[in-house]
Formats: structure tokens, C-alpha cells, sequence
């Protein structure tokens, strides 16, 4: 076997699936997790041989070097040359959360290259030659211009707002290790280097950029009710990973909309692993303010938009507006009068009576309907202007204390 495969499901009698481990021996992630389900790896043997595999300790807590390292791997060298009669897949050991890359980790198997009983991953034999890695990124390519689940059925689900086929992995790809299926790591990215030539290849750096465009151009700000669960996760780690190699292009755009502007934490981990948690929140530009308008005829326009309410909600929203000093819920029914006054104005037609029965209900400390009404409201500008924008245009406070709109005074006009 030339390579080491890059992905690893079963082993003939005579394979060892070489993996990295940390120095506890806890195999709890990645390769080191598929060395404990499936090829006998032990709970707590940081190294050597058990079962079908050998661990070879790469991770110390984050503070690993090289040179702790490559003893390790000394040794591994020297098990291998003394069973002759078994076959060593190296998986790429120590590019996981060790945080080391193929141009690290691969020169300290240059003994091991010419041994016939011991397979490298491609990138480790390249960066040993010092050849640029084949990221062979046809296989993107064939499972795109496939007649199903491919790319035009892909874009045109984005497009649509509601995905429905299963080709998440080859359309929004993340970076290796993150998931434990034969897609995700056949189809993961290796590196911020692959990430690059992914970016740069003429047909799929092209089609990465339109459907991202479909996806910020949808009018909707929830990603799970775009692509569901998991794929939403998946999404955010393919956005972190493409705007850590093209930090002016699209993909923060993504994060912004869908994402509070917050990257995915277990890819910035294996890409940047000394990076602070700080970091992997980026700061965002202030939020620009919508003007709100009321018309004369009591309709609420949110820049362009009407805010659509049903009469006893925009009843309680036009109550709150008016009232930029904040009212106390338990104060309510001494606003009784201005509150019908509102709603008369909102539905002239309604029947008194029935608009002082819901007045009263509104008001009554015995009631959750000013809650009910309010949460209605806030749910309904999060979807229109998104959560963090909302916070200026929501009904809120503490709880027991003044409710009210946090909108500054000159961003609201009545006609």
C-alpha cells in the first residue's frame, strides 16, 4: 500500500492502524477513537501495540513540541523493523488537536519512507520530499456532477431556503477529523493549504462562492430552518475554515447572518489551536439602526418593512413605544383607558366591549397575557432583523422591574 488510505474502516489480519494519542490514553476523538471502537485500542495505554493498533503520544495538553515527539516515533520505527510480518497505516497523527501539520509531522518519519512495512499518508511523504501534496480534489468534482444530490440539486434546494438531499459533506466542506462517517473524512479538508487550493481551483472555488451568495441572499436568519441539524454545524465550521484562508471574502458574511459572527470552536482548534477563545469570537462592526415610522393609519414600518402584528399585539407594541421611560408590568392597570384608546385606533371598527375584555385580561396581574403578547412581538422582530439587531427594537427588562423598547427617541417617527 502506497499511501496511508484517508479513511480507514476495517484491516486485513496482518494491518496496525498507527494512531496519535494524548498522554493519558484517554482515545476519545478522531483516529484515537476509531482505534478503541473498532481495532482494540486500550482506555488509558497511551503507546505501543494493543489490538490492531499502536498509539504513538502527540498531544500533552497543548504544550507538545516536535522534539517531545519524535522519540515516540523513534520507537515506532523500531517496532515496525522487528515485525516484519505486519503491515503500519500511519493516519496523520498530531494534525488533529495536537494542532501540527503534514509539513510538521511528516519529516519525522523520513526513516520510515522506504520501509515496506510501513504506509505514510500523502501529505507526510510529500512534505518529506518536499513535493506540493496532490489534495486530489476530484473527488469533490465526480460527487458534484453527480445526476443526483449534486450541485445543481444543492443550489437549487439553497435557493429554495429548505435543503432536503444529503450532500453537505462535498458542498460545504469542513475541515478532517471533525466527524467519524466515511463522508466526512473522505470528503474533509486536510489543511488550511487544501482549503486554499479548494478555494483556487477554477470550478470549485466558483461554485463555493455562488451558493454561499444563495444562502446570504435567502430572506431568513435562522440556519436551521434553512438546513437543519447537523448540517447547520457543519456549515459554520466550512464558513470558519474558508474565511481563515480568504478573511476578504464572503464567508464571515455567513457567520455575521447566521452565526452572531461567531466562528466554530473545533476548527479554529485544529487549525489555530494557539489561539485564544477571545479570538474565535470576531469583533463585529457596530450595528447600524433602523428608523421605525408609524403611519397614520397605525401601520409600523421597520425601514422598508412592515411589521405585521395582529391588533391586540401592535395594541401592546404602540403602548411601548409611547412610553420610552419603560412601564412596570404590575403598573398596567393604571394604563387601562390609553390602552383601549390604542387598540380603537388600531381596529376602529372592534367592539368596545370585547376591546375592554381584552384590555382587562392584558392588564390583569392574574393573567400571562401581557408576557404571551410580548414574547410574540420579540419573536417576530428577531426574525425580521435578526437576533443581536432586535435587542434595540424588543419590549425588555429585567424581571419585576420597567419593561421597555431600548430604541433611541429620534429613530422612531409618528406620522
Amino acid at each position: 500500500m502506497e499511501y496511508t488510505p484517508d479513511f480507514i474502516e476495517t484491516l486485513l489480519a496482518n494491518q496496525v492502524f498507527v494512531f496519535g494519542s494524548n498522554v493519558l490514553g484517554y482515545h476519545t476523538g478522531g483516529a484515537s477513537r476509531v482505534a478503541r471502537k473498532k481495532f482494540g485500542a486500550i482506555w488509558g495505554q497511551a503507546e505501543g501495540i494493543q489490538g490492531q493498533s499502536y498509539a504513538i503520544p502527540v498531544d500533552f495538553g497543548g504544550h507538545a513540541k516536535l522534539e517531545d515527539i519524535k522519540p515516540y516515533i523513534d520507537r515506532f520505527i523500531e517496532f515496525a523493523k522487528e515485525h516484519q510480518d505486519k503491515h503500519f497505516l500511519v493516519t496523520r497523527i498530531g494534525c488533529g488537536t495536537a494542532g501540527f501539520k503534514d509539513e510538521d509531522m511528516g519529516p519525522l518519519f523520513k526513516e520510515a519512507l522506504d520501509m515496506g512495512n510501513i504506509s505514510l499518508p500523502k501529505g507526510f511523504v510529500a512534505a518529506i520530499n518536499h513535493e506540493e501534496p496532490d489534495y486530489q480534489l476530484d473527488r469533490f468534482i465526480l460527487a458534484q456532477n453527480a445526476s443526483y444530490n449534486g450541485y445543481k440539486d444543492a443550489l437549487k434546494e439553497i435557493e429554495g431556503g429548505l435543503k432536503r438531499g444529503h450532500w453537505i459533506w462535498y458542498i460545504f466542506p469542513q475541515i478532517k477529523g471533525l466527524g467519524f462517517s466515511y463522508n466526512s473524512e473522505y470528503y474533509g479538508i486536510s489543511g488550511e493549504k487544501e482549503a486554499q487550493a479548494y478555494l483556487n481551483h477554477p470550478l470549485l472555488g466558483k461554485r463555493l462562492r455562488e451558493i454561499t451568495t444563495a444562502l446570504l441572499e435567502l430572506d431568513k436568519t435562522n440556519i436551521y430552518n434553512i438546513v437543519g441539524r447537523p448540517d447547520d454545524v457543519k456549515v459554520q465550521s466550512c464558513m470558519t475554515l474558508f474565511d481563515l484562508v480568504a478573511p476578504n471574502d464572503i464567508f464571515q458574511q455567513v457567520l455575521d447572518k447566521y452565526y452572531d459572527g461567531i466562528r466554530c470552536k473545533k476548527t479554529m482548534s485544529r487549525l489555530r489551536p494557539q489561539r485564544t477563545s477571545i479570538e474565535i469570537q470576531m469583533p463585529k462592526p457596530a450595528l447600524k439602526l433602523i428608523p421605525i415610522t408609524i403611519s397614520d393609519d397605525n401601520r409600523i414600518i421597520i425601514g422598508e418593512k412592515e411589521m405585521i402584528l395582529e391588533p391586540i399585539n401592535k395594541t401592546v407594541y404602540l403602548f411601548f413605544l409611547s412610553h420610552p421611560e419603560g412601564i412596570n408590568f404590575k403598573d398596567l392597570p393604571d394604563y387601562r383607558d390609553e390602552l383601549v384608546k390604542i387598540y380603537l385606533t388600531v381596529k376602529p371598527n372592534s367592539q368596545t366591549s370585547r376591546v375592554e375584555k381584552s384590555i382587562e385580561d392584558l392588564v390583569s396581574p392574574l393573567s400571562n397575557s401581557i408576557n404571551e403578547k410580548c414574547a410574540r412581538i420579540n419573536s417576530i422582530l428577531r426574525s425580521m432583523l435578526g437576533k443581536e439587531l432586535a435587542e434595540s427594537y424588543i419590549i425588555d427588562g429585567q424581571r419585576g422591574s420597567i419593561k421597555k423598547v431600548a430604541l433611541p427617541l429620534e429613530m422612531i417617527t409618528w406620522k
